[in-house]
């Protein structure tokens, strides 16, 4: 399992990197930002950086040029909690910070304050507990070997969006979300320029708007496709493909015409005629993707 990933605002305190360093040991990755701009900017909705938890110093420094200071605290911690729903620790390296600036502390990290001379050993194991609770952790590691692969093939190195997916099927409303077939889309958009590139498409390379004809291209392959993953990719494509249009609410078809019309799939999963479609949808893509992962590097054809 990859590391837990910690995003550490500590104010550019280098007396601190010894605490760093000691975190490899509980098998943490620190980042560290010097001030809330720089921590916003790393867990900003279009930085596709993936974080498990947040470690904020007790008394922040808002900007770069401004002191630490602890009356910061509330309103870092809030811009922080807007942006992500990851744990956020609170830390100090002061032994002397007084006892309102502990309290407020404590209550805003629901507990999880550490004074790091004291309790460093404590505050790496809480943040290995409270994660692996978490349903991110979780996720990430019943699929372990998926997002490895679709880290490695994503431009960001980031899982978000296969992440955001899987999380989305315990929704209660999962089975008629209109989105899964979008997300699942954008997914195989991945999937095709990774086999482009590892010359399985050779004779019909992904472009950006040719699935359905790189899913035909892929049903020629059976020396490297198994049967059921050509399968697999040919229902995926066409479901999530069709799923991701809708028909204009005026457009008025008999109810023949409306069930063998393909772009028909948003409004059957809308209107939970379908219940069990982005369920399986979602295990076609987890099944393309293992596939994916069992490709051997020389594997062209």
């Amino acid at each position: 399992m990859d590391k837990i990933k910690v995003l550490w605002m500590n104010n550019g305190d280098t007396s601190l990197l010894d605490f760093t360093e000691k975190a490899n040991d509980y098998n943490l990755s620190i980042t560290t930002c010097n001030n809330m701009t720089e921590c916003r900017n790393r867990l900003s909705l279009y930085n596709n950086e993936n974080w498990d938890v947040v470690i904020l110093n007790a008394e922040p420094k808002m900007i770069a040029d401004e002191p630490p200071q602890s009356r910061n605290l509330s309103t870092a911690f809030l811009q922080i909690a807007r942006k992500s729903d990851i744990p956020i620790f609170v830390v100090t390296a002061n032994e002397k910070i007084s006892m309102w600036d502990k309290r407020e502390a404590k209550r805003l990290s629901e507990g999880q304050f550490y004074i790091l001379q004291k309790s460093s050993r404590q505050l790496f194991e809480g943040i290995k507990a409270v994660v692996e609770k978490s349903v991110d952790y979780q996720i990430r590691k019943e699929y372990e070997q998926i997002f490895a692969f679709y880290s490695s093939i994503e431009d960001s190195t980031s899982d978000a969006l296969l992440l955001k997916l899987l999380k989305s099927v315990r929704d209660d409303d999962f089975y008629k979300n209109p989105l899964v077939p979008a997300n699942v889309r954008l997914i195989l958009d991945k999937v095709m320029t990774f086999l482009t590139n590892k010359g399985l498409l050779r004779d019909c390379p992904f472009k950006g708007s040719n699935l359905r004809e790189c899913s035909i291209e892929l049903g020629k392959k059976g020396k490297v496709v198994p049967y059921h993953v050509q399968r697999l990719f040919h229902s995926c494509v066409d479901i999530a493909n069709n799923g991701n249009h809708q028909i204009p609410e005026e457009t008025e078809l008999s109810y023949r015409k409306r069930i063998s019309n393909p772009l028909y799939v948003h409004k059957q999963i809308t209107d939970n005629m379908a219940p069990y479609l982005n369920k399986a949808l979602v295990y076609e893509i987890l099944n393309i993707l293992y596939w994916c992962t069992t490709l051997d590097e020389k594997a062209k054809m």
